[in-house]
């Protein structure tokens, strides 16, 4: 399972160096630490919950702690603690799982945001052989979006290379929101 593992891994690092996948253009004035706080994800690729948010709290090393809470179908709360690490660019952040002892980071990117109400973001994994591994949201400050600013930013995914079945509507509605942990 390991050697699967480490193998996965290579392939993720070496796909970027062969450009196998998209990378957005980046976003102009893009400031990574303003991400901070709370979005609530609107569309995306976390299937089976619903209230989704992705808190992101900054750390003293200037990286962020990255909490996904959301409801199970049984009303339930799932939660996923991450730890988003800075990138020497502006526009991405690696992400790499906290609750387990092998770390393997993979890179998010900023799509288009203005960090007061919109983010879309995306990865890409090349296993070479096989096949891409794509993941996008579309996150707001906000419980909902306007329609428009929503049509626009899947349409922007979708340009990345996603298709519909991976950015798929999240529903906000009679949510209970937990508070991120720290």
């Amino acid at each position: 399972m390991k050697m699967i593992a480490t193998l996965f891994v290579v392939f993720a690092v070496a796909s970027s160096a062969f450009g196998q996948c998209p990378v957005p253009t980046p976003v102009s004035g893009a400031d990574i630490g303003k991400i901070a706080g709370r979005w609530y994800e609107i569309s995306g690729s976390t299937l089976d919950l619903t209230c989704v948010t992705m808190d992101f709290t900054p750390r003293e090393d200037g990286n962020f702690n990255y909490t996904t809470l959301g409801s199970k179908s049984d009303g339930s709360k799932h939660s996923r603690h991450l730890l988003a690490i800075r990138t020497d660019n502006e526009n991405s952040f690696n992400i790499s799982d906290m609750s387990t002892e092998t770390r393997y980071p993979i890179t998010f990117y900023i799509a288009d945001t203005d960090y007061d109400n919109y983010l879309a973001m995306y990865s890409c994994v090349f296993l070479p052989g096989y096949s891409q591994i794509q993941l996008g949201f579309i996150l707001s400050r906000f419980n909902s979006m306007k329609d428009d600013k929503l049509a626009e930013l899947t349409d922007l995914l979708i340009k990345l290379g996603l298709t519909d079945d991976k950015i798929q509507s999240i529903s906000q509605e009679y949510c209970k929101y937990w508070p991120a942990s720290q």
